[in-house]
């Protein structure tokens, strides 16, 4: 959730992947939950799965309820959908739909099984045009016709022009650069840009629509932010309380205030930084589980005095505002912001009310993998547990612009520049404010282990630019900054196209393998290992980087760009690394003595052989093929790690080791894992 545009994070997430066992062609699919424009029904017919594991529906069944006219012809074995202007065609067995005179091409065609017609979710998706939220972990299907926009601002604007200048903008980004999400432009009231882009899930081939639900992340806190100053207005609290008030035995409550909790400049450790985080039970609702975690760490610096993020903050002002009112945090924000607001698709995540977001999350770039984000959705309570929509996002900004649901005189102090944030602005109450190129921008962004949302203004300008996407750590400074250029006429270019090229010589790459200075006493080091290239940062994975051309290089698996830069004498001296809208200039500080392995028995390797739970079920397992030995964690790839003692083992693609322990009888009990400057034991359990 720490969202900062200045804050660096090329990260390949260590994370559990979320599958769905695959099942067989006509294999009943039990125990999934439908919810039908939210409320849950019960179907006859049995919902099943496809041989891609695509879940099939009962066409007539779901389509009735949702008021559509189903015809049958069994002569052309066809099928007529109709309500309203819509008329979709479609046949057994075909996977071409007609939707309005226009041809769909679906994954899977719809199958016919005992006289009943099935068909995959993403054709309820991707040809009625409706709101499909698919959660595969707790096996729930929400399917959702679109909701009428009945707000003046909603106006679609006359400058047919810049509405295709930037949906090609959106449209190119997603054919080269695997973009997925929804995305909102407005000026002066009236919209530019409405739409969904890519999929919402990749596995079922639904799409992204504009009334698609995405976590929004730290967006959370400016609403967090707008109850504690509706509350502040009403006389309930002030700014300059000390948590103490509300928390009498919190140690040091005495010397930090609510401003301070507001603005980051508390000194409270931010508890999503800790390892104990991932620890918490994910039925805990109960936030100060959360906070006992930092409660008693000595604080980063005198409260007041610097500015330093912390999620921790935002979680102590929601119980704050649950302290003062006797309601939930997210009861008050429904009452006097959401419902006012009409901002009928936002809420806070509770799986057990099936209050969650449509879209799939996912991390990754150009290839992607579904994670498993509920950890810290049910744990970020006021620091980041909303999903919303681009749409509702906008009538908050709308919100903003008047005295709905505070005076002047509040907004004018949520939008003061209190704190200087380094190299990125100011922040204000629950926002960032920067002076820009296009003026005056205040926003925030929203990043979670598959979500990524920003939301950015202009008042000068009455420009609202909002991105949410179901993808990991994306780069919306970029996308925001062109979005905004687009509608300003200013220079832009459009996505660069990302292909692989092939290089004649593997040999090129050891003049570029070396030690290269990042920030912060980080470092990037480049490898080679069986002729690729590897960066890695220091504590995180290695990521292989593909050539664009022969010093320059992309990668899939997280969004970066690095160039190789030559002095006169033709030596690399330095790397550029190219990310989240950033530049950094990577001095070479020395060649890499690339680490060896050592020669022992192979038939060491056997005593190793087993099972190792990491965590609850998170298994390391260890394998032995071919006189090699490999480690393989849960949901992620399987690799080779190699021997510098007999008992201790490292990777190559990433900064880590392994360490096997025995007892006296020389039996294996479990391994330490070494990574990022943590050491994790797992036993041996098979």
């Amino acid at each position: 959730m720490n969202i900062s545009r200045r804050i660096v994070s090329i990260v390949l997430l260590v994370s559990l992947l979320l599958g769905i066992p695959a099942t067989t062609l006509g294999t009943p699919q039990a125990n999934i939950n439908i919810l039908l424009d939210e409320e849950k029904v019960s179907l006859e017919d049995e919902i099943i799965t496809n041989e891609i594991n695509q879940i099939m529906l009962p066409l007539r069944e779901i389509a009735e309820k949702l008021e559509y006219k189903v015809n049958w012809d069994g002569n052309t074995r066809s099928i007529t959908l109709s309500k309203g202007s819509q008329i979709i065609e479609l046949k057994i067995g075909e996977t071409k739909v007609d939707v309005n005179g226009e041809i769909l091409v679906l994954k899977s065609p719809p199958i016919l099984k005992e006289t009943k017609t099935f068909v995959p979710m993403e054709l309820f998706s991707n040809a009625l045009g409706l709101v499909i939220g698919w959660n595969g972990k707790h096996q729930v299907l929400k399917i959702n016709q679109p909701e009428e926009k009945n707000e003046s601002f909603f106006t679609i604007s006359k400058d047919k022009d810049k509405q295709a200048e930037l949906d090609a903008y959106i449209k190119a980004l997603e054919k080269h650069q695997n973009f997925h999400g929804s995305v909102f432009v407005a000026k002066d009231g009236e919209v530019l840009l409405n739409k969904g882009y890519g999929f919402a899930d990749f596995e079922q081939n639904t799409n992204n629509i504009s009334q698609t639900k995405f976590a929004i992340g730290s967006i959370t806190k400016q609403f967090t932010a707008m109850a504690i100053m509706q509350l502040n207005e009403k006389g309930l609290l002030s700014v300059e309380d000390k948590i103490s008030k509300y928390f009498p035995d919190f140690p040091n409550g005495d010397s930090i205030t609510i401003h301070n909790l507001l603005t980051h400049t508390s000194g409270l450790t931010n508890y999503t930084n800790l390892s104990e985080f991932l620890d918490i039970d994910l039925n805990n609702k109960d936030p100060m589980k959360t906070i006992e975690l930092i409660k008693n760490l000595p604080l980063e610096f005198e409260p007041g005095k610097e500015f330093s993020y912390s999620n921790t903050n935002y979680v102590l002002l929601g119980m704050i505002v649950e302290n003062i009112t006797d309601m939930s945090l997210e009861d008050y924000l429904q009452k006097n912001i959401f419902t006012p607001l009409n901002m009928s698709n936002t809420g806070s995540y509770y799986i057990e009310n099936n209050q969650f977001p449509d879209a799939t999350p996912y991390t990754g770039f150009l290839e992607i993998y579904p994670v498993d984000d509920e950890l810290v959705l049910t744990q970020a309570y006021g620091a980041g547990n909303i999903y919303s929509t681009v749409e509702d996002l906008y009538r908050w900004d709308r919100a903003l612009s008047t005295e709905q649901l505070v005076k002047k005189e509040t907004l004018d102090k949520i939008f003061t520049e209190y704190i200087t944030m380094p190299g990125a602005g100011s922040y204000g109450y629950g926002w960032m404010i920067a002076d820009t190129d296009m003026g005056r921008q205040i926003f925030h962004g929203g990043n979670t282990m598959g979500f990524t949302a920003n939301i950015a203004r202009y008042p000068e300008k009455d420009l609202v630019v909002v991105i949410l996407t179901n993808s990991a750590y994306y780069d919306t400074t970029s996308l925001t900054n062109a979005l905004t250029s687009i509608v300003l006429d200013k220079d832009y270019e459009m996505p660069e196209v990302l292909k692989e090229i092939e290089i004649e010589d593997p040999n090129l790459y050891d003049n570029y393998i070396g030690k290269y200075e990042f920030i912060d006493g980080t470092y990037i080091n480049i490898t080679k290992i069986e002729d690729k290239l590897y960066a890695q940062v220091t504590g995180q994975n290695a990521f292989e980087i593909l050539p664009l051309s022969n010093n320059r290089f992309f990668a899939k698996d997280v969004d970066i760009r690095i160039e190789f830069i030559k002095d006169e004498e033709e030596k690399i001296t330095e790397l550029v690394l190219e990310q989240l809208g950033m530049t950094f200039v990577c001095k070479r500080v020395e060649d890499i003595e690339e680490k060896k392995e050592i020669e022992i028995d192979p038939k060491v390797y056997d005593n190793y052989v087993g099972e190792y739970e990491l965590a609850p079920n998170v298994i390391i397992k260890i394998t032995k093929e071919d006189n090699s030995l490999y480690a393989q964690l849960t949901g992620q790839d399987k690799f080779e790690i190699f021997p510098e003692s007999e008992e201790e083992f490292f990777y190559k693609v990433v900064d880590a080791k392994i360490t096997f322990q025995k007892d006296d009888t020389g039996n294996v009990t479990h391994l330490i894992l070494y990574q990022n400057a943590q050491e994790i034991p797992a036993n041996k359990i098979k």
